[in-house]
């Protein structure tokens, strides 16, 4: 079972954490690899990006909740809006997509004892539907917006978006894949330390001691 963490962590390890993998986010937009972490595909209608900034989102979702990685989403907005409002705001988009189906998940097998292999399938189905739907409409919206000598139709933008949508649901598995099995990966002893996921909430009820509750 993954656990994730489910309330809004203000612990100063939490912080520091976030800092950390928010960090890794940003490097991976501002210094890609090529060929490696940022793979560049024409795909017949628009140039396609494949990367590997959504991995440590999901795992920031997984181990630190789902507002940390919306925290982490905005610093990845910055971290490309600098240089390319446009693309920021299509890949905020995407990846806040791809988090809102791991979020869709997470409810739907809360308390639940659920097979990992299992879970990981729900997690890359709702993401990949989440991301593959959310991002071709938000493509229609925004692509005439920013692109209107490119996509002055809507039969270019519909033709445009519908060739992306492949694309996004492919980004969408290699994001939580990546993320899931990295976080799987983490020895269980670290995760205890840092309060990583279910551990935030073990750590806490740790600290209660009974001596030092009031029965009066």
């Amino acid at each position: 079972m993954i656990g994730i963490s489910r309330n809004v962590r203000t612990d100063s390890k939490s912080i520091a954490l976030l800092a950390i993998f928010s960090a890794m986010v940003v490097a991976l937009e501002v210094y890609p690899i090529v060929g490696v972490t940022d793979l560049k595909f024409q795909t017949g209608a628009a140039p396609f990006t494949i990367d590997w900034t959504g991995i440590p989102i999901v795992l920031i979702f997984v181990g630190l909740g789902f507002v940390y990685s919306l925290v982490a989403i905005a610093m990845m907005f910055i971290g490309i809006g600098y240089r390319n409002v446009p693309g920021a705001i299509f890949k905020s988009c995407a990846e806040f997509f791809t988090v809102l189906g791991l979020v869709i998940t997470r409810y739907l097998i809360r308390d639940r004892d659920v097979d990992f292999k299992y879970q990981l399938l729900l997690y890359c189905i709702t993401s990949l539907l989440f991301r593959g739907v959310g991002m071709f409409f938000t493509n229609i919206i925004l692509l005439p917006i920013f692109y209107p000598l490119y996509y002055g139709t809507i039969e270019v933008v519909i033709t445009t978006s519908s060739i992306l949508v492949p694309w996004n649901i492919l980004q969408a598995i290699i994001n939580v894949v990546g993320g899931i099995v990295f976080y799987r990966f983490i020895p269980e002893n670290l995760k205890q330390e840092a309060g990583l996921g279910e551990h935030h909430v073990r750590e806490g009820l740790r600290e209660l001691d009974e001596d030092e509750i009031d029965t009066s």
